[in-house]
């Protein structure tokens, strides 16, 4: 560990137990997780702006969320800035391969991320998905040397990676290399059901335990934030639609839907009917992520991170605070 942090990255780093919050929009001017931010910004340590996609070319695209680093910097809350490959439909794994393919490219992604860097944030989120199995060794030299570089600016590498419960699951993922060069790790624990698939729960309680038995055995405990999703999804036979905890209720009180909950997945569902079109919604509530933070002191973990700031409903907060009290 590197002596010299930035005053910003030291005090994060001496928090026993970090609440992280991604802030990302879904529209223009899509403003929920600032005021998210605004509003809860006692409960939150740490932030990462969704802030720059990777393109084919090894550039990047994007800005900085100005709002929420001025909002931040002002309550003491560390900013970290995101790199990710989501190409507004899907995580493209074609960018990835050509950053990946070299040194050489690898060198420029880096240097372009640092150039893209504001001041007085705690540091860098990968936030990378597909990583295909034959990049599994690059990608962790790519990370090697994006830690490298960050360090020697006083700046954290932290990093999003898929849940996996077995080696064959995710295989350009590295956990135990990742869990050396990253200084914290969020474990993607959701989406275990997601809008490309069949219906079912967005994080089954037997699903996370697995993961997370799996990601102990190679990252240190003291660096995983587990992923706790504050949103569900509507399956029908339209396209999928993802649903914020904050929009249920209304939702079930319209439809008249019956709340259902499954005792094996530990998490709430329900049915709906528009016209003859049947609607299946799973759906993380107040009381099935209460249950799930619940992990972060059996596990010794260091904390939570919430996917996403302004989906989640105010109840979220008491429930995390009871749970989690400083």
């Amino acid at each position: 560990m590197t002596s010299h942090w930035t005053p910003t990255a030291r005090r994060l780093i001496d928090k026993r137990l970090w609440i992280l919050g991604y802030i990302s929009e879904d529209f223009q001017d899509d403003l929920r997780s600032l005021n998210s931010l605004q509003q809860q910004g006692s409960h939150i340590d740490v932030y990462a702006d969704f802030a720059f996609m990777l393109q084919a070319d090894g550039q990047f695209s994007g800005q900085v969320n100005i709002l929420a680093l001025q909002e931040a910097t002002a309550r003491g809350i560390a900013p970290l800035i995101l790199f990710h490959n989501f190409n507004g439909k899907i995580f493209d794994p074609l960018p990835l391969r050509s950053v990946l393919s070299s040194t050489t490219t690898q060198r420029n992604c880096i240097s372009q991320m640092l150039h893209l860097l504001p001041p007085n944030i705690a540091g860098v989120q990968v936030d990378f998905e597909g990583v295909e199995a034959p990049y599994r060794i690059p990608f962790l030299s790519f990370l090697e040397s994006l830690r490298t570089s960050l360090h020697a600016r006083g700046l954290l590498l932290t990093i999003a990676i898929p849940a996996k419960r077995s080696e064959s699951e995710a295989p350009g993922y590295d956990f135990a290399g990742i869990g050396r060069f990253c200084d914290s790790i969020t474990l993607m624990t959701y989406d275990e059901h997601y809008s490309g698939g069949a219906p079912g729960p967005i994080a089954s309680l037997p699903w996370m335990t697995q993961a997370l038995d799996y990601a102990i055995r190679y990252i240190p405990r003291e660096k995983i934030l587990l992923g706790i999703p504050v949103y569900g999804y509507v399956w029908s036979s339209a396209p999928t639609q993802i649903l914020p905890m904050r929009d249920i209720p209304e939702l079930a009180a319209r439809t008249n839907a019956r709340i259902l909950w499954s005792d094996s997945a530990v998490e709430p569902y329900f049915y709906y009917w528009l016209g003859r079109v049947r609607h299946t919604v799973w759906y993380e509530s107040e009381l099935s992520a209460k249950i799930r933070l619940g992990f972060v002191k059996s596990y010794s973990l260091r904390g939570i991170a919430i996917w996403r700031l302004g989906y989640e409903a105010n109840r979220f907060w008491q429930e995390l605070t009871s749970k989690l009290k400083r």
